[in-house]
């Protein structure tokens, strides 16, 4: 039963983590959304860290190698986080205004009616490869 608490603890607890202490941010003007999710993804790997080092000391390491295979949850929710973030705070004005047009698989066009942003937005995922 500790085993499935712990392993439930390593899929949510690292994300959620990260971006509790980073959604108070999105307050400042002043930093900029790349530096937030710096700090968000700091946090979600140093959570992360101190998750799964006490499984890994245990007898048990099968516990270790299926809260690994867990814990890849946790890029998921910070996917949904940074979208979150790229596509509903300015990153002229810092404002959370912003109009958003979903035109393809992974692009947004983003307008801010605060400062006259155009711009369009891509996934990670789907970000079109520099050559």
């Amino acid at each position: 039963m500790q085993a499935c608490v712990q392993l439930l603890t390593v899929c949510f607890l690292p994300a959620l983590a990260g971006i509790l202490v980073t959604r108070p941010m999105w307050r400042i003007r002043t930093l900029p959304n790349e530096a937030i999710q710096g700090i968000a993804l700091v946090i979600l790997i140093g959570v992360l860290t101190v998750c799964l080092v006490p499984l890994f000391f245990q007898e048990c390491t099968a516990a270790g190698g299926l809260s690994l295979l867990l814990s890849l949850f946790n890029l998921v929710l910070f996917q949904r986080y940074e979208r979150w973030l790229n596509t509903s705070r300015c990153p002229r004005c810092h404002i959370r205004s912003l109009r958003i047009h979903r035109c393809g698989k992974g692009l947004y066009k983003l307008y801010c009616p605060h400062c006259g942003l155009h711009n369009r937005w891509y996934s990670w995922r789907y970000a079109p490869k520099e050559r």
